[in-house]
C-alpha cells in the first residue's frame, strides 16, 4: 500500500512534467521545432534570415582577406597561386569540355529561372521577402568568394612580363615607331598567307576547325616559358551571341566552367586571336593588357597561317593605336606600307563594329570598366591599349637578342 502510494504520486508527476514539456516543444508543422511560446515559424524564419546574413558577411571578410593577403605577401602567394589556379582551371575543362557547348550559358539561364521563380514564390505564395533577399545575399558573397579563390586572385599576379623578363618601362617615340614598324613587317609577311574573297577580306575556315587549333600556340610556349601550361578544354562558341555583339563583347572567360567562349560574330580576321586573348585567361592571366600580348604570343607560337596572320594583326592595330597618339605623322607612313588586303581588314572590321555602337554597348563598357578597376586595373577597359607597352617590350628583346 505505501509502494503503491508513491508509486502513483512519482507518476502524477511525470505527466504533469510531460504535459508542462509539451507546452514547451511542439512538433507540428506549424512550429518546425519550438512551439509559439518561444520561437514561431516567423520568429524561425527571421533566424534564418539573420544567419545567411552573417554568412555572407563572413564570406566577404574572408575574400578581403585573400586579396590584402595577395597585396601585402605578393611574393609567397603567387609562388603557388597561378599554378594551383590553372590546375583547378583544367579540372573543371575535364568536365565542361565534354560538351560542344558553353555550360555556363545554360547554367545561367537556369539560374536566371530559378532566381524569377523564387520571386513569384515571395508574393505568390506569402513567402519571407527577407528569407529571399537573404539568400539571394549569400549566393552572390559565395559566389564572390567563389570566383576570387578560383581565378580572380591573378588580377593582383606579378605582370607576365616579369614572368619573361621583360624590360617594362616608359619607352621613347622612336622606340614605339620601331615597334609598330617591326609588327607591320610581319602583318606584311603573313597576308599573302591566307585565303581572301573577291574584295581581298579574309576568309578562314570554319568556327569549329580553328577552335580546335587555338590551343597549339600554347602548347608550344609551355615549352619554353614557365608562365604557360599545355591548355585543356576547347574554345567554344557562344550562342548567345547576338546579345554579346549588342554589348561589343567579342569573347568571354568563365571561371566557374572554365570555359573561353569567343562571339562566332567576330570580325573574321580577329577570331584566331581572340580564341588566344579567351585562353589567356585560362592561363591565369587575368589583366586584359596582359591577355592581348599572351594572345600575340600564342598565335605566334602557332604552326598555322591563319593564326600568325591574325596575331600580326592584332598586335600591329595596337601599336599603331598607339603611335598615332603620340606621332601621327609617323603613324600613317607605316600605315602606307601595309597591303591592300590588310586595310581592307582593318576598314571591314571598323565598319562591323559600328553597326553595333550605341545605348547598351555604352553601357556594357561602363559594367565592365567597373569590374576591372576594382579588380586593380586602374584604367579600365582602356588597359586594352596598354598591350603596346608589353608589344614594345617583346619587340625590344628580340632585337637585342
Amino acid at each position: 500500500m505505501f509502494l503503491s502510494y508513491y508509486y502513483n504520486e512519482i507518476r502524477c508527476k511525470v505527466n504533469r512534467t510531460a504535459k508542462n514539456y509539451r507546452n514547451v516543444f511542439c512538433f507540428s508543422p506549424g512550429c518546425a521545432i519550438l512551439s509559439g511560446a518561444i520561437f514561431s515559424g516567423k520568429d524561425l524564419s527571421n533566424l534564418k534570415s539573420i544567419g545567411r546574413v552573417i554568412l555572407s558577411a563572413i564570406f566577404l571578410v574572408l575574400t578581403g582577406l585573400m586579396i590584402a593577403f595577395a597585396k601585402a605577401a605578393p611574393a609567397a602567394v603567387f609562388a603557388f597561386y597561378p599554378a594551383l589556379s590553372r590546375k583547378m582551371l583544367a579540372a573543371i575543362s575535364s568536365v565542361s569540355g565534354l560538351l560542344p557547348i558553353a555550360l555556363w550559358e545554360i547554367l545561367a539561364v537556369l539560374l536566371a529561372l530559378w532566381f524569377f521563380y523564387t520571386l513569384i514564390c515571395v508574393f505568390t505564395k506569402h513567402h519571407s521577402l527577407l528569407r529571399w533577399l537573404s539568400g539571394v545575399l549569400l549566393a552572390a558573397c559565395a559566389g564572390v568568394f567563389a570566383f576570387v579563390g578560383l581565378w580572380g586572385l591573378n588580377h593582383f599576379a606579378p605582370s607576365v612580363g616579369a614572368s619573361l623578363d621583360l624590360d617594362m618601362r616608359e619607352y621613347s617615340r622612336e622606340e614605339l615607331v620601331a615597334a609598330t614598324s617591326y609588327y607591320a613587317a610581319q602583318v606584311r609577311q603573313y597576308a599573302g598567307s591566307v585565303e581572301r574573297d573577291a574584295d581581298g577580306l579574309t576568309v578562314y575556315p570554319a568556327f569549329s576547325q580553328l577552335a580546335a587549333q587555338a590551343a597549339d600556340g600554347y602548347d608550344a610556349l609551355a615549352a619554353q616559358y614557365d608562365a604557360f601550361d599545355a591548355v585543356q578544354g576547347p574554345v567554344k562558341p557562344l550562342a548567345s551571341w547576338r546579345l554579346f555583339s549588342k554589348t561589343g563583347t567579342t569573347g568571354i572567360f568563365v571561371c566557374f566552367t572554365a570555359e573561353a567562349c569567343v562571339n562566332p560574330d567576330t570580325y573574321t580576321a580577329w577570331i584566331p586571336y581572340t580564341m588566344c586573348h579567351e585562353l589567356a585567361h585560362k592561363q591565369a592571366v587575368a589583366a586584359e593588357d596582359e591577355a592581348n600580348f599572351c594572345a600575340y604570343l600564342a598565335c605566334m607560337a602557332s604552326d598555322s597561317n591563319d593564326f600568325r596572320y591574325s596575331g600580326a594583326f592584332g598586335a600591329y592595330i595596337y601599336c599603331h593605336n598607339a603611335l598615332s597618339k603620340v606621332d601621327k605623322q609617323a603613324a600613317a607612313e607605316i600605315w602606307a606600307t601595309l597591303p591592300d588586303g590588310v586595310v581592307a581588314d582593318i576598314r571591314a572590321a571598323n565598319a562591323h563594329y559600328a553597326q553595333y555602337e550605341g545605348t547598351i554597348q555604352d553601357a556594357a563598357q561602363k559594367v565592365n570598366d567597373t569590374y576591372l578597376k576594382a579588380f586593380s586595373e586602374e584604367s579600365g577597359v582602356q588597359s586594352y591599349g596598354e598591350a603596346a607597352d608589353l608589344l614594345i617590350a617583346w619587340y625590344l628583346k628580340q632585337a637585342a637578342a
